[in-house]
């Protein structure tokens, strides 16, 4: 297997860089055929060629064990016009993935929250994430795409005493139900492993991070709503199950502060503007499990 592999890598370089433009390659069939064909791809188990048949230009495979041999550069005539030889591309152009998972807010809670709802309130740092990404890339290595994300979470108590804006008190339950999301072009970078199988993604991009919380004060509903500027990263690895799927491990971390809101409870809605050393906190820590689907 090492030493078939081995022919194989130094067939593909002879092909890209040893031979004329022109030129077309040699395959012997274990029943004697010899074709004259451009070879574009080969794997462990198959060797993928464009050739010539009555006329018509076919892209097809073959089995390594149906082979007798192969050569690059054997024909000095090409049979295939230069206009129909296909690129030698070996890795997925297109790329569609999901994945969700656990999500951890990285902010600190604010010093202003009473310390019988510091609990609460940190319970509420925690959460679940699902992402969705459309990705092409332009070369083995680099690609662009757009990637959204969204982080959820929710928690409840009973009996609390709270102030409404207005400066007056209630008694009942509260509740929160927060919802972060990212939206934005992304520039990656993968790395192939020696099979192309498996790779490891490295990920960046600008967008818009947006905030929404749905609060409940007793008696009373708010929504609380705001946008700003985002960062994220992200980087992950695939293992392939299959030629255009392959399963997503991720660790991803999206940034950005809140510098003001709108809280509206229905009737009337109000613009708050928080101080420097108050802003809301939009960080957050992602690990997912996902499917990415491929495309050559």
């Amino acid at each position: 297997m090492l030493s078939l592999r081995i022919k194989q890598f130094f067939l593909l370089c002879f092909v890209s860089l040893s031979v004329p433009l022109y030129a077309q390659d040699l395959i012997v069939t274990g029943k004697g055929d010899s074709l004259n064909c451009k070879i574009t791809k080969i794997r462990a188990e198959n060797i993928y060629f464009t050739f010539k048949y009555k006329g018509e230009i076919r892209n097809t495979l073959l089995s390594v064990s149906d082979v007798t041999s192969y050569q690059a550069g054997y024909y000095r005539t090409a049979d295939l016009p230069a206009d129909k030889i296909p690129k030698n591309r070996t890795y997925p152009c297109f790329g569609f993935a999901v994945s969700g998972g656990w999500s951890y807010r990285t902010g600190r809670l604010s010093k202003n929250i009473p310390s019988d709802l510091r609990n609460y309130s940190q319970k509420l740092k925690s959460g679940f994430n699902y992402e969705a990404g459309l990705s092409y890339y332009f070369s083995e290595y680099l690609g662009a795409g757009v990637k959204y994300s969204e982080f959820l979470s929710s928690n409840s108590i009973d009996n609390v005493t709270v102030t409404y804006l207005d400066g007056s008190t209630g008694h009942g339950s509260i509740s929160d139900r927060i919802r972060i999301n990212f939206i934005g072009p992304v520039f990656s970078t993968r790395l192939f492993n020696s099979t192309k199988k498996n790779c490891l993604l490295l990920d960046f991009g600008i967008g818009y991070l947006g905030y929404r919380n749905k609060m409940v004060l007793a008696s009373e509903k708010y929504t609380l709503k705001g946008g700003t500027a985002g960062i994220y990263w992200n980087i992950g690895y695939d293992i392939g199950i299959s030629r255009n799927l392959a399963l997503v491990f991720q660790l991803s971390l999206t940034s950005g502060a809140l510098s003001e809101y709108k809280i509206s409870n229905g009737t009337r809605t109000e613009v708050v503007t928080l101080e420097k050393d108050s802003y809301e906190n939009l960080s957050r820590i992602d690990l997912s499990v996902g499917l990415r689907f491929g495309k050559m």
